[in-house]
């Protein structure tokens, strides 16, 4: 078993003065993804020490630390001493116990510890001289079959084979938090997964045709929200009928539904939104993916809004939004049946719709009442 998990991050390290708070924001974020699986978390010079229980499988702690951003790769690695006869032992007996078999090999060691008495250099020579004694394996300082890592830091020697790469980004919460709508739908995941990526801590509303929201703790929304919540601890998701706007909207254009429900929605999170203290409303838009989202339609519907909408995906093509939700996990639950509230409405919206003439026909309809009213029926999903 692995006695300790090695993290090292990227862009937190160019954040100069204001390190120290991203870094603790990586340690608190990564002991809530390993809870009840390791003894410690510690930050060390560059890197952050993860101090492994002894029955922790390396399975469940690379899929763990697999979904915490901020992290640019990570390890899972040996404890050793800082004595260069016991790194030589252990490296030796390591690389018995993998069964490594390989045919040429390199020695790699970065020293943080200024004060160990060998120098990086020094100990790749010294290490490497006695695995080509041992073992008859070749060195190959290009392309080796195995490499063996060595870091000198915290007083200790850690020793690993492999390097694993993380998400990348910025550990989440540190941007503060946003709302993001939540549909049935392929997009809306992927733009909320991307803002987490930015170091946001996102929450989620849903607007349903259920009869019941209860109804929708077993649909494939849940699901997406369950599934995403691995990425952002304590993530919450809202949930509120759309009816509301259905009755007012009864005499509406035809052409104008979708942008009017559109609006609709950015207004209703909105309202959430500066209830509960968000930054900003998350979507999934992208320019002209659909008919409702063209340049003008999109300024429709956030005409007379206060707070940012945030649309991460707005340059992203269908195909690049495919291969991020596979790489997510959401794009096979994003394919399961459900009654989404977007495709009960009208089909064939308009595309060039004007904002002044949008705005004239919500206010005609009082279609502001109609959030209101919503407001107070929306509920939290546990």
């Amino acid at each position: 078993m692995y006695d300790v998990a090695l993290v090292h991050y990227g862009e937190i390290g160019t954040k100069g003065a204001n390190r120290p708070v991203f870094e603790n924001a990586l340690v608190e974020n990564i002991k809530h993804a390993l809870k009840g699986r390791v003894c410690d978390v510690l930050r060390l010079r560059g890197r952050i020490l993860v101090k492994l229980k002894p029955d922790v499988g390396p399975e469940e702690i690379k899929q763990a630390l697999g979904r915490v951003f901020g992290i640019a790769w990570f390890t899972l690695a040996y404890e050793s001493e800082q004595n260069i006869d016991t790194i030589v032992r252990d490296v030796l007996r390591r690389l018995e116990e993998h069964g490594i078999k390989a045919k040429s090999f390199m020695v790699h060691t970065k020293r943080a510890d200024k004060n160990f008495p060998y120098t990086s250099i020094e100990v790749n020579k010294i290490i490497g001289a006695k695995i080509l004694e041992s073992t008859g394996m070749s060195v190959d300082l290009e392309n080796p079959d195995v490499t063996v890592f060595i870091e000198l830091a915290g007083g200790k020697a850690y020793l690993y084979f492999e390097k694993i790469r993380g998400l990348g980004g910025l550990p989440v919460g540190v941007s503060g938090k946003v709302l993001s709508l939540l549909s049935g739908g392929l997009d809306s995941p992927v733009a909320a997964w991307l803002m987490m990526k930015r170091g946001c801590h996102v929450d989620f509303l849903h607007l349903h045709a259920l009869r019941d929201a209860r109804e929708v703790r077993e649909s494939k929304v849940f699901e997406i929200f369950r599934h995403l919540s691995a990425f952002c601890k304590d993530s919450k998701m809202f949930v509120a009928p759309y009816y509301k706007f259905l009755e007012k909207a009864l005499n509406a254009p035809t052409r104008l539904e979708l942008v009017l429900f559109r609006k609709f929605m950015l207004k209703l999170a909105e309202a959430l939104a500066k209830r509960e203290g968000y930054l900003g409303i998350v979507t999934g838009d992208s320019i002209a993916q659909v008919a409702s989202q063209t340049l003008r339609n999109i300024w429709s519907a956030q005409r007379g809004l206060d707070l940012p909408v945030y649309r991460p995906l707005l340059t992203y093509d269908k195909e690049e939004i495919i291969r991020l939700a596979k790489n997510i996990g959401t794009y096979e639950l994003s394919l399961k049946e459900y009654k989404d509230c977007c495709s009960i409405i009208a089909r064939h919206p308009e595309t060039s719709s004007k904002p002044e003439i949008v705005q004239e026909i919500w206010d005609k309809l009082g279609l502001d009442d109609a959030v209101n009213e919503t407001l107070a029926f929306i509920e939290m999903l546990e």
